[in-house]
């Protein structure tokens, strides 16, 4: 719609669609911690849960960081994997000859 080239709008789509799947993630995680909460506490037989207790708090709000926390680790070493793999090519690139 904006009349840009077609260069431009495949790499607005792609992405798009990465922030659609990113924003998907986070709802299914969200939902998923959830079920998990409900699970122990179901199975815990707890009937009530004081959030101002301090350890309880503190439980809470490490337990919404870990899966923020493992999804950055597992981006960091996607990143690190593909570097190497990257200077693997490009090492191999300037010392193989070829032909």
């Amino acid at each position: 719609m904006a009349g840009m080239n077609h260069n431009i709008r495949e790499r607005a789509d792609a992405l798009d669609a990465a922030g659609n799947t990113t924003g998907f993630a986070i709802g299914s995680a969200a939902l998923v911690s959830l079920a998990l909460f409900g699970a122990f506490v179901s199975h815990a037989d707890i009937t009530a849960v004081d959030v101002l207790t301090p350890k309880v708090f503190i439980g809470l709000l490490i337990g919404a960081m870990l899966p923020y926390w493992f999804s950055a680790m597992t981006m960091k070493s996607v990143g690190s994997a593909a570097l190497k793999m990257v200077e693997e090519v490009h090492m191999q690139f300037n010392t193989i000859p070829v032909g």
